[in-house]
């Protein structure tokens, strides 16, 4: 049996703050991984510190870039167990996105939509909860009962049979693992 991870964060960027205000969720951002050391994850996300419109899939290293500036960021994070061929399809899949990474963009327009209720998917971009949703459905972990684009990342914490590895401070995170 192998862990897969889903970490949900709520930084302290204004763009975090804006979807707090609208949510009102406790984490509005969420990541997916498999380091045991919960020190490595993978989203959709700005690739620009300054410069929230650039986005794509990213690399997040909790004691790195943007957790490191807002390393007071509440978290939480989770592990789903699962067996050795679902574990094989979900790393086969996260390879994809990690070789591939500059063809993936975020989908920006699917972060507005969203709010309506309007799905809107591309091939090549995702929100973090639609690319968080799609790994989970294609490796056969878990789907979500509506269009990829319209998850957010506060109904995460609903899936059945995950359980609660950590929560607390982004920073207390990096210090477990040192």
């Amino acid at each position: 049996m192998k862990e897969i991870y889903i970490m949900l964060t709520q930084s302290g960027t204004l763009v975090a703050k804006s979807i707090k205000l609208y949510t009102r969720a406790k984490y509005n951002h969420v990541s997916i991984g498999i380091d045991s050391q919960m020190r490595i994850f993978y989203s959709f996300a700005r690739r620009v510190r300054y410069f929230p419109l650039i986005g794509g899939f990213i690399t997040e290293i909790v004691d790195e870039g943007l957790f490191k500036k807002y390393c007071d960021c509440e978290c939480i994070v989770y592990s789903i167990t699962v067996d050795r061929a679902v574990y094989k399809k979900f790393r086969m899949l996260l390879d994809k996105y990690i070789k591939n990474s500059k063809k993936y963009k975020y989908n920006l327009l699917g972060f507005f939509c969203v709010v309506f209720n309007i799905p809107f998917e591309f091939k090549y971009r995702n929100t973090c909860a639609e690319f968080a949703a799609k790994m989970l459905h294609e490796a056969g972990i878990y789907t979500f009962n509506k269009r990829f684009s319209l998850v957010r990342p506060d109904e995460f914490s609903k899936i059945p049979q995950l359980k609660v590895i950590f929560e607390g401070k982004i920073k207390e995170l990096a210090e477990l693992k040192k």
